[in-house]
């Protein structure tokens, strides 16, 4: 049984990808990262220790922590008035902002056959992923991330209003500058500042008619996670710097469910959209490892725990990869970088058995679907499927 938690920052958080920052990089620090499926494991498990005292020098005591299954981060608005949450989601891939005019509209990519003049070096046979419409509008910035309820209404195919998409549903950036001081004189040492820069999740002032000073913002934004075990509620460390949070068990309502009927609905279409919610750990770097069957030339596999689930892939949205590492608390050493495929991302698969393995699909709902099950117990790679018609 999962139980859902909610995560109040007190303070900006601050994570880092574990990029170096010296003189090699340019003096180009990480910026204010969202934090990673991996952090929130750390945190859900460092205090799941905490209130059972267990000893970490008793053997099998971190085997039996890793063990315990996260899910999240998931980003969430909280009204100030009735503490009232809206759950958050990355925007998908397939949506691209664009302006004509005043007006910001949401036109959708899908898979695409190429034209007769023209061809692309996609592996393994799959379709360019691009506009469904002509349009002279150019691509314009956008909200980072929406409402659960919109990109619920997108997986169905639905038009979104860019209007209904909230433009203050992401921390802003605090940057803050340090420096060391010299034992010695008590002094600043030379050439020894640097910054950090977090999220600050904290309600923001509203300008009134002009007025800086206006009054609070309605809204204040948080974190949901999903675990295993009853966490109590309380103080905790989460990210760099020791900053502080709070964490507040929650209804298990709060955590997004599946809509009545999605098995029925990925039978009749024959295929699947999934949308990752979180960022995933694949051993092939853009695609999974798991798809790793050969099918008329293109990628075939079983996601994780769903054995007899055959999907093909059909296409796929990526944008750039992220850089991920850690602290390793057994080996007590850094852990190796490795690169995620983000959230946002979208893959479009064919069920090869329709008939048999829709209900399998649909029980791929908030799943995670990276190669390696330590990853997917940490919590990288939570998938959203929906209906989607492959091609004929």
């Amino acid at each position: 049984m999962s139980r859902v938690f909610i995560i109040d920052p007190l303070a900006p958080l601050v994570f880092r990808s574990g990029k170096p920052f010296d003189a090699l990089s340019g003096g180009e620090a990480d910026g204010a990262n969202f934090p990673p499926p991996s952090s929130l494991a750390g945190l859900a498990r460092t205090r799941y220790a905490e209130q059972t005292n267990l000893n970490f020098a008793a053997p099998g005591t971190l085997d039996r922590l890793l063990k315990i299954s996260v899910a999240g981060p998931l980003l969430a608005r909280r009204e100030l008035a009735d503490g009232r949450l809206t759950p958050l989601a990355p925007k998908p891939a397939d949506a691209l902002y664009k302006k004509g005019g005043a007006a910001t509209r949401v036109t959708r990519l899908s898979p695409q056959k190429a034209s007769e003049n023209g061809g692309c070096d996609l592996p393994a046979g799959l379709r360019p992923v691009m506009s469904e419409e002509e349009s002279s509008a150019k691509p314009a910035p956008g909200p980072a991330f929406w409402p659960w309820a919109c990109l619920a209404a997108w997986g169905d195919g639905q038009e979104v209003d860019f209007n209904d998409l909230g433009k203050d549903d992401y921390p802003e950036t605090e940057r803050r500058f340090h420096t060391a001081l010299d034992a010695k004189t008590g002094a600043a040492a030379a050439g020894r500042l640097f910054q950090t820069e977090g999220l600050d999740f904290s309600p923001r002032r509203r300008a009134n008619a002009g007025d800086r000073a206006g009054p609070w913002a309605e809204r204040e934004l948080v974190l949901l996670g999903r675990s295993e075990e009853d966490l109590a509620e309380g103080l905790v460390v989460f990210g760099g710097e020791r900053r502080l949070s709070r964490l507040r068990p929650a209804p298990a309502e709060i955590w997004p469910g599946p809509p009545n009927g999605l098995g029925e609905a990925l039978r009749r279409a024959g295929g699947l959209r999934l949308t990752l919610i979180t960022p995933a750990l694949f051993s092939q770097g853009w695609h999974p490892g798991w798809l790793n069957g050969h099918l008329d030339g293109q990628l075939t596999g079983e996601p994780p725990d769903c054995p007899g689930l055959k999907l093909q892939l059909q296409a796929a949205a990526v944008e750039r990869w992220l850089p991920i590492s850690g602290w390793d608390l057994a080996g007590r050493k850094p852990k190796a970088a490795r690169r995620l495929a983000p959230a946002g991302s979208v893959y479009w698969f064919k069920i090869l058995e329709p008939r048999a393995d829709a209900d399998q699909a649909a029980a791929l709902w908030l799943r995670p679907i990276s190669d390696q099950d330590q990853d997917n117990r940490d919590g990288f790679g939570l998938a959203l499927p929906a209906p989607w018609t492959p091609f004929q």
